[in-house]
C-alpha cells in the first residue's frame, strides 16, 4: 500500500519518479527478504507427520468451526477441513489486518508450523497418503501468537507505519491544494529517503 500511495503522488510530479522507482525497487527487497521461508522454521512433511499421529484419519467433508484467540482478537471462524495452514493465515490476515508472516498459531499445545499441511485429517485414496492432515476439529481453539519474524521486524514495521501517516498528510495537501507541487515534490523526496532508511 505505501508503495502503491506514493506512486500515485508522484504521477503528477515527474521529477519524483525516478527516485520512486529505485525507492520502490529497494522496499520490494526489503519485502522479499523478510517473507522468504528461510526467515521462519518449517517442517517437512514427513516430521510434522509425526508430531500429529492423530490426524492420521480419513478426511470427511463438513466445515471446520475453530476458535481464534490471541493478540486482542477473539472470533469464530469456519473453514474447509481440505484448506491448507497457510490458508487458515491467510483469512485470520484478512480478518484481523495481521500479516500471515507474523503468526504463530497454537492449538492443543502443539505449534503449527508446516503451512502444507491440511487443517482437517489426513487425506487419502486407493493409492496411499495425498495430503497429510493436522487433525484440527469443530470447536478447536486456535492461539494467536507473534512468529519470532515479528520481532526481528518490529522496529521497522513502526517506522513503516509512521510513514505511511507522512504519506497520508502529503496525499491530503496534494488533494486539498494546501501544498503547491514544488512543497508536494520535496515531501516526496525525503519520504524515499525515510523510507530507504528503515531496516526491516
Amino acid at each position: 500500500p505505501r508503495r502503491l500511495r506514493l506512486l500515485h503522488l508522484s504521477s503528477s510530479y515527474h521529477n519524483s519518479q525516478h527516485s520512486l522507482h529505485h525507492t520502490f525497487h529497494r522496499m520490494s527487497q526489503r519485502q522479499s527478504i523478510s517473507k522468504s521461508p528461510g526467515r521462519r522454521p518449517t517442517s517437512s512433511r514427513q516430521s510434522s507427520a509425526s508430531s500429529y499421529t492423530s490426524a492420521d484419519f480419513i478426511h470427511t467433508s463438513s466445515l471446520l468451526n475453530l476458535r481464534i484467540a490471541g493478540l486482542d482478537h477473539h472470533f469464530d471462524l469456519s473453514i474447509e477441513p481440505t484448506s491448507t495452514l497457510a490458508a487458515l493465515k491467510s483469512e485470520i490476515e484478512r480478518r484481523t489486518e495481521l500479516p500471515a508472516e507474523y503468526l504463530r498459531l497454537v492449538a492443543r499445545h502443539k505449534k503449527l508450523d508446516d503451512d502444507s499441511m491440511v487443517l482437517g485429517g489426513t487425506i487419502m485414496d486407493e493409492t496411499g497418503i495425498k495430503e497429510i492432515g493436522i487433525g484440527l476439529e469443530n470447536g478447536t481453539k486456535i492461539l494467536l501468537l507473534h512468529s519470532a519474524n515479528y520481532f526481528n521486524d518490529k522496529v521497522g514495521m513502526e517506522q513503516l507505519n509512521t510513514l505511511n501517516k507522512e504519506i497520508d498528510k502529503v496525499d491530503a495537501g496534494r488533494k486539498d491544494k494546501s501544498m503547491d507541487n514544488k512543497t508536494v515534490h520535496e515531501l516526496i523526496t525525503q519520504l524515499c529517503c525515510k523510507i530507504d532508511g528503515v531496516e526491516t
